[in-house]
């Protein structure tokens, strides 16, 4: 049977997106064109473990089953294997009428031998022209600077086959009420007044060559508390441990808060107090852009400085790229911060 012959909407949608925070970030619009186009049907996602809590904010999915990536062994880790057996013997025995595989992979391959969907979805072999021209004034209206196929407009195509109809042009994220409280009570804490500038540095990154150098980082957060008298929230992720602390006692005392290693939920919820965000060009940075804040991502190209698939998809986000690194100077960085953060305050005044 061909989708064509399918009911117009399924009972039972399994989509595939085992992939990283930055990867399903970008997937968010078009998880939630799907559950749009099919609001009767029920949505479940297979994830990875490190992005599910981000799928459940969005609430695009009725259920999400994490399976643990081959990627630095984590199925070797007995919670990771735990939640994947259990998922597994789930999806053995659901009923899935179609299968929507957004990212291909060895983990993605696992779940469709076992979940046995009655239709994978495959991508269009026509060009749906209303559906397309859709999205190219969707890729406009976020940014003229954008790539012509980025990741999430290319998620957003593979949904063209049953016809839903992209509903946003950029991630967006809600933040958990019970994780605003914590943050609230965190700010108390440490004396942050109402209405202080808060503005974050993420210096993490997946690998090595991806991380700018942390004495840039003190540098820049420590002229952003004098010229702007702003409160830092210095963010560091599990295998970045002791990070924060390091570099939240090489800036003025008091003037900088150590999170390390927040539940998604969490980090959903103090990036959307922020004024700005300076991370280099990772996970963290999409998930920032998603929940609201303006973000400066410090990032590398190969070959040429032009857009690339994964950029940040933010119209209030500027990339600072070299061919290197430690190419990338402060003073570029510090412009880009102060450009957003004049832009930002622009756009505060006009709303009051």
């Amino acid at each position: 049977m061909t989708l064509n012959q399918m009911p117009e909407q399924p009972q039972h949608i399994l989509v595939i997106h085992v992939a990283g925070l930055a990867q399903t970030t970008l997937a968010l619009p078009a998880l939630r064109s799907l559950r749009a186009h099919a609001p009767q049907s029920r949505i479940t996602v297979a994830a990875s473990a490190l992005a599910a809590d981000l799928i459940r904010l969005a609430g695009c999915a009725d259920e999400v089953l994490t399976i643990g990536r081959f990627r630095h062994a984590e199925l070797l880790k007995p919670t990771a294997f735990y939640r994947s057996t259990k998922a597994i013997n789930e999806l053995r025995h659901s009923n899935f009428d179609l299968a929507i595989e957004f990212k291909s992979n060895a983990e993605g391959t696992v779940v469709l031998n076992f979940a046995r969907p009655f239709e994978k979805l495959k991508p269009a072999k026509g060009v749906n022209k209303g559906l397309s021209g859709m999205l190219e004034q969707l890729t406009q209206a976020v940014s003229t600077k954008a790539p012509a196929n980025h990741l999430a407009h290319l998620y957003l195509k593979k949904l063209e086959p049953l016809g839903a109809r992209p509903i946003e042009a950029e991630p967006h994220l809600q933040t958990d009420t019970a994780a605003d409280e914590r943050f609230e009570k965190l700010l108390h804490k440490h004396a942050v007044e109402y209405g202080e500038l808060l503005i974050g540095i993420h210096p993490g990154a997946g690998m090595p060559q991806h991380r700018w150098p942390l004495e840039r980082f003190v540098s820049i957060g420590s002229r952003l508390i004098h010229n702007f008298n702003a409160r830092l929230l210095v963010f560091a992720g599990p295998q970045e441990r002791g990070l924060a602390k390091r570099i939240v006692a090489q800036l003025p005392a008091k003037r900088a808060i150590a999170i390390q290693s927040p539940k998604l939920p969490d980090l959903v919820s103090a990036f959307a107090r922020l004024s700005l965000l300076i991370a280099n060009h990772s996970g963290p940075a999409h998930v920032a852009a998603a929940a609201g804040a303006p973000v400066v991502a410090i990032s590398t190209f190969v070959k040429h400085s032009s857009p690339t698939l994964t950029d940040v998809l933010s119209s209030r986000c500027e990339h600072v790229r070299a061919s290197h690194i430690a190419m990338i100077s402060e003073e570029a960085v510090y412009e880009a911060a102060c450009r957003l953060l004049k832009t930002n305050r622009a756009e505060f005044l006009r709303q009051r």
